[in-house]
């Protein structure tokens, strides 16, 4: 009983050494090719102070380069769910029906903000933890604090 235990108990330790993890791979990725994707949702104004601010300290963070397109949030939104972007940055609402499908850093719908407000957020792909993780570090940029 007492060495199942055990075994028991280093199994589960080896089972927990890389939490969080990225089953895509996605930070370490980042970080190996010095670049990550990012689509900015495209609207009348150029990107936000705060966006730009955030993006530079995942930048900083991961010693890797943002290589930045723009587009509708609904495509950006489509290609970061397959894998073809690793980002997407801009306004998003409390209600968006994005919530259930990506991570969004600061979550829009856990911030303070009256009904139809845009508020800027991040997205990225669901399930890459070590990924997400490193965005929420740097979330206070985009008013994360709220």
């Amino acid at each position: 009983m007492r060495n199942g235990l055990i075994l028991g108990s280093a199994l589960f330790a080896c089972a927990c050494s890389g939490i969080p993890r990225d089953p895509e791979g996605t930070l370490e990725r980042v970080r190996a090719e010095r670049a990550f994707k990012v689509g900015v949702i495209a609207r009348g104004a150029a990107v936000s102070a705060a966006e730009l601010a955030f993006l530079r300290n995942v930048e900083r963070a991961t010693g890797a380069r943002a290589a930045i397109e723009t587009g509708s949030a609904e495509n950006l939104l489509l290609r970061l769910e397959e894998g073809g972007l690793d980002l997407v940055v801009g306004p998003f609402g409390t209600r968006t029906p994005w919530i259930t499908r990506v991570s969004f850093v600061p979550p829009p719908d856990k911030r303070k903000a009256g009904e139809g407000v845009l508020l800027p957020s991040a997205a990225a792909r669901n399930g890459e933890n070590g990924w997400i993780a490193l965005l929420h570090g740097e979330a206070d940029a985009l008013g994360g604090g709220q």
